[in-house]
């Protein structure tokens, strides 16, 4: 059979050496710990936020941002007097405003009343001044010309003319395109004329292309957010928002919302540490040492996001997450250094119940650590910035929780052992005596007023719950019908997973990401309700220098067009921009006219002087001079670009498969084009984040199969464990999906977490049965939910808890954390303590595996025997030798724990023949009057 792994061996070893040097020197790991998270912590005085939408939840490497390169180099705005909003590159700075009536007139807002209203507020809005400067919307709009650019002021001066009396065409009221500011719209059957309309929307742009004019369009933006912050009709129902609002408003929520959040996350977890460290022996509990684990966790947490800020690495809405994540895990490695403290033999010394601790807990909290902190490191290749900024921290955070736990929580935790040594109240630190035999106290008394750990009480050191798992959870488990029902249940929750995955939606929408209450939130809803008719006007960019006078080429360039108008997302020609069929018809129309010069548009110098000289000077179309690129001597045309008006854009899916469309119709078109509009920018996490999920996912997956490799005894764990990860992993993305959960950049992050967390509830079941001394697969299940159920919970309670406080946050983001984390959890633990034990029962390996320890205390290998306490009969002390038969390891089992559960075993094999129990107890009075040498050094 197969031995430990020599990493695992050496990683113990060296494990063992650390929990003595820390039981030696407690008070210098307590005092580097504090120094170190103080140090780190200071940090927090360079803190930056780094709030851009952009930024965060775009992919570096999308498309659209190398379009947007492109157009800004060859059709820059200059947006102080030849600003287009057809032609943004960026969303620009603005202020935004969407009118409703009220009352009867919720759904007629063409009503004179509403008209009215809206005039009046209009004329409001121009005249805000800024706090300091007094500079109002005139000092600091876009202009065309000379004139402001307010989109759908156009259209407002029309239907104010025409009140009481108003008909409007639909989506064009002449040359006015009503479709951009009318929402909500219901027309006559069979023809264009607007019946009622819900909602109307006007843009005031502002100038932002210098940085002088940007800030003073920021001052004005703030001007106007406080002036509709008061504002109230009683005619019209005002929503609004401006340029940077989604930005200010994910910033304030998260600093509003985190500090309340954390409170309550750090009190919950703080309860359940305590309560999970109390036990009905007053001498072994240890609450104290629960709150000193939550305290550690967060110690992580602090040095984490300082250490960052000295590296100038800026904090984010999604790091806001992180905290909350880290704490629970913390708490995971506590509770894990405490099972494998109260496993150890009470009679042994400080250091060597320390060495013990360490050289069991410490190779599987650094397994579980190594795991975290690789899927974390592999989400930080990932394209999106958001997401590699939160796997950089919270990679840190996990290693830092580890350290802390090792060394801070450690060396609490030896102090506490030398109290626990003492036979000490954990309360009170006073001597409490241990019980006799015929100590019939209730249990009141027991809980309080004595100690049972040196008086040879049975499973002592087994916690109730471990007695659950052992004598009625595991048989029932190992049903040969609960067997049945698991595997049937477990290839439904298969078919439901990828039943969701296959309706899995990707990225999130801009109006989800703002507070629940947020005016942000109410803008950005009514303007994908009412306003995704006609929303996205796609600009198709030329980049070859073609012989537009040439009639094929000609030809060419209106067939390409004409594609573009001819699809589901689009509308026809009358919707669209073209400055080459405009100046044709133009062209025609000199040619049939006498009295003005002749043209012949297939010449090359009549084509181009007739255009540049003429065409773009007439005030109709002077727009058209920004969409066409000539040489710098103006006799070619180096690029030019169209527009083309889309339609019924509701929904990612929709704006995602539009782009995907235009771009499409791009690449095969017979001329060089891209297309472009500044929602792209946006729309490009849709294409990009499955992609980067799939890619995270492998390679994690597989860097994880290799630990498994590495530190495991056997190639079956790694198999069982890799089907584990990716069973998780499909119920996670196909129960999120039906929990109304898109792939975007928040989930994304958990489906990374997710391998981590899929290693470490999968490992140690998995590990525990192939180890275990048992030789039926029945009992081994049995053993294995015996030896870990218990952490296993209380790391998944732990961590459910630390993130529970998320699913009542204003924010889509903190509620998304919460579902995906909650899933993984409970997936992990479902997986955990349910499939696998009953998949490991019907297929795991047949026999055990043997696992010979090579440490230097467990040198001797199959048989030992070692000299027992002193044993009381009838007043006569006697010694007693226990045997112990070589033992199959357990990973949380130790030599000095195996000495002692034997004793407790031949204990009860005495008591069974008649010898009474009173001559295997323990000499307890001489026992506490041993001074011993670690209660000197104390």
């Amino acid at each position: 059979m197969m031995e430990h792994s020599f990493i695992e061996r050496w990683m113990s070893n060296g494990f063992k050496e650390f929990g003595r040097l820390i039981a030696k020197q407690p008070h210098a790991f307590l005092f580097v710990s504090l120094l170190v998270a103080g140090g780190l912590g200071a940090g927090l005085y360079f803190i930056d936020n780094e709030n851009s939408i952009e930024k965060l939840y775009t992919p570096d490497s999308g498309a659209a941002k190398v379009e947007r390169d492109y157009i800004q180099e060859h059709f820059p705005i200059n947006d102080s007097e030849h600003f287009l909003p057809s032609r943004l590159i960026t969303s620009g700075r603005y202020a935004a405003i969407i009118v409703r009536g009220c009352g009867d007139l919720a759904n007629n807002v063409l009503h004179e009343s509403v008209v009215n209203a809206a005039v009046s507020l209009h004329k409001n809005i121009t005249q805000i001044e800024t706090e300091h400067h007094g500079l109002n919307f005139t000092s600091v709009c876009a202009r065309w010309e000379s004139e402001c650019v307010v989109t759908g002021l156009d259209f407002l001066d029309y239907i104010a003319s025409q009140v009481p009396n108003v008909t409007v065409g639909y989506p064009l009221q002449g040359t006015i395109f009503s479709g951009a500011v009318l929402g909500g719209v219901s027309v006559d059957d069979g023809t264009d004329t607007i019946r009622k309309a819900t909602a109307f929307k006007l843009i005031y742009h502002l100038r932002s292309s210098h940085e002088e004019d940007d800030e003073s369009s920021e001052a004005w933006e703030r001007a106007f957010l406080g002036f509709m912050a008061t504002f109230s009709s009683d005619s019209i129902d005002v929503s609004w928002s401006t340029s940077r609002s989604l930005e200010t408003e994910i910033s304030d929520l998260t600093i509003s919302s985190v500090p309340t959040l954390a409170a309550y996350t750090g009190s919950i977890l703080m309860a359940f540490a305590i309560l999970s460290c109390l036990m009905i022996d007053p001498v072994r509990s240890k609450p104290f040492l629960g709150m000193v684990g939550v305290l550690g966790a967060g110690m992580a947490v602090l040095a984490t996001i300082g250490l960052m800020s000295y590296c100038g690495v800026k904090f984010n809405t999604l790091v806001a997450a992180m905290p909350f994540l880290v704490i629970g895990v913390g708490v995971d490695n506590m509770f894990i250094l405490l099972a494998a403290w109260r496993k150890t033999n009470p009679w042994d010394s400080v250091q060597d119940r320390s060495a013990n601790t360490y050289a069991e807990a410490g190779v599987s909290i650094t397994i579980t650590t190594l795991t975290n902190a690789l899927a974390f490191a592999v989400g930080a290749i990932t394209s999106f910035p958001g997401v590699r900024v939160f796997c950089m921290y919270s990679g840190i955070a996990i290693v830092f929780a580890y350290l802390f736990q090792l060394n801070f929580f450690g060396a609490c935790m030896i102090y506490d052992g030398y109290r626990e040594k003492q036979n000490r109240h954990f309360l009170t630190c006073m001597t409490v005596p241990v019980p006799s035999k015929d100590d019939q106290s209730g249990c009141c008394q027991q809980s309080c007023c004595r100690g049972d750990a040196k008086a040879g009480v049975k499973d002592h050191n087994d916690h109730l719950i471990m007695l659950f798992f052992k004598k009625y959870y595991g048989p029932f488990m190992t049903n040969v019908w609960v067997k049945v029902v698991v595997m049937i249940m477990f290839v439904g929750y298969l078919g439901v997973a990828i039943w969701g995955c296959v309706q899995l939606r990707e990225g999130v929408q801009l109006s989800k990401l703002a507070g629940d209450a947020s005016y942000v939130a109410r803008f950005l809803e009514q303007d994908d309700s009412y306003f995704s008719e006609y929303d996205v006007r796609v600009a198709v960019i030329v980049k070859e220098e073609l012989d537009y006078w040439d009639p094929d080429v000609q030809d060419r360039v209106d067939n390409m067009l004409a594609g573009f108008e001819d699809t589901a997302f689009t509308c026809g020609k009358n919707e669209s921009e073209s400055w080459l069929r405009d100046f044709l018809a133009y062209a025609d129309l000199i040619c049939l006219n006498p009295y003005l010069p002749a043209l012949n548009p297939a010449n090359k110098t009549s084509f181009i002087e007739c255009l540049r000289d003429r065409f773009l000077s007439i005030p109709e179309f002077k727009r058209y001079a920004h969409d066409i690129l000539f040489y710098e001597n103006g006799t070619e045309i180096i690029a030019s670009r169209f527009f083309v008006q889309t339609k019924e854009i509701d929904g990612t899916l929709k704006e995602k498969n539009m782009m995907i469309k235009m771009r499409d119709l791009a690449s095969e078109s017979s001329v060089e084009a891209i297309v472009y509009h500044p929602s792209f920018v946006y729309y490009d996490q849709y294409i990009a984040i499955l992609p980067n999920t799939l890619q995270n996912l492998g390679i994690a997956t597989a860097a994880m199969l290799v630990v498994s490799l590495f530190l495991m005894p056997h190639p079956v764990n790694a198999v069982w464990v890799t089907l584990a990860i990716a069973s998780i992993c499909t119920g996670v993305l196909g129960f999120m999906t039906l929990w109304s959960v898109n792939l975007d950049s928040v989930s994304m992050i958990n489906i990374i977490m997710c391998i981590g967390f899929s290693v470490d509830f999968s490992a140690h079941i998995v590990y525990s049965f192939v180890t275990a001394e048992e030789s039926g697969r029945d009992a081994r299940a049995v053993h294995a939910l015996y030896s870990l159920g218990v952490p296993i919970l209380q790391g998944s309670l732990s961590t459910i808890l630390g993130i529970a406080a998320l699913s009542t946050a204003p924010s889509y983001g903190f509620r998304t954390f919460f579902k995906t984390v909650f899933l993984v959890i409970v997936f992990g633990l479902v997986h955990g303590i349910v499939f696998l034990p009953v998949m490991l029962s019907c297929l795991g390996p047949q026999g055990a595996v043997n696992l010979k320890e090579n440490r230097s205390d467990e040198a001797q290998a199959g048989h030992f025997s070692t000299s027992n306490r002193n044993a009381e009969d009838g007043g006569n002390v006697v010694l007693q030798d226990v045997k112990v038969e070589g033992r199959k390891d357990n990973p949380l089992m130790t030599l000095s724990m195996k000495v002692w559960l034997d004793h407790l075993n031949e204990e009860n094999g005495l008591k069974d023949k008649g010898t009474t129990e009173s001559q295997l107890n323990l000499a307890a009075n001489a026992e506490m009057s041993v001074s011993t040498e670690e209660d000197s050094k104390l």
